[in-house]
């Protein structure tokens, strides 16, 4: 019984090894880290919902470099379910007018798919060029709007953020 043991956790090392080394393929033309920055895990009422992680080369974490948040889910969500409550996130560091909020959500709204679980969005900033979305590592929208892309990605990184925990996860500092 311990020998069966043994042997099924040295053939599954490299794939657990490789899963958590792997770089997202499509940002590969952005960033050349091969590990993320910090990862960490969004659970609700003891439903995992989604796994995070940050992308980056800087040394250290900051608006000014190039980043990317990606999300493996857990479960499945609607399009606009992942609208309505990115629109909610994204007022935890300040309010949105009523103007914005339709912007905002419209924008969304084109890019943001339904999914599955195990389904990937990755968000990608590019300081002072907005953002670029992909879903399952294909590009599927982006939004130029410098303020907008700044917004959103605070859903994680901000110091408002409603997921304090799950920010120094992605931050490296837990």
């Amino acid at each position: 019984m311990r020998k069966s043991i043994w042997i099924l956790l040295l053939l599954l090392f490299p794939v657990i090894s490789l899963a958590q080394t792997a770089k997202r393929p499509e940002l590969a033309s952005y960033i050349n880290s091969s590990t993320p920055y910090g990862r960490g895990t969004l659970t609700k009422l003891w439903v995992h919902v989604y796994d995070a992680e940050l992308w980056t080369d800087a040394k250290k974490w900051s608006m000014n470099a190039p980043f990317a948040i990606s999300l493996r889910y857990a479960t499945d969500f609607t399009a606009s379910s992942l609208v309505e409550r990115s629109i909610e996130e994204m007022q935890h560091s300040g309010p949105l007018s009523k103007e914005q909020i339709a912007s905002y959500s419209k924008q969304l709204g084109k890019i943001f798919p339904n999914v599955d679980e195990d389904d990937v969005i990755t968000a990608l900033y590019l300081p002072d060029k907005g953002v670029i979305f992909f879903y399952n590592g294909k590009p599927c929208g982006s939004i130029k709007d410098n303020a907008f892309a700044i917004r959103f990605l605070n859903i994680w990184l901000s110091p408002q953020t409603s997921e304090p925990q799950l920010r120094q996860e992605l931050l490296g500092k837990s």
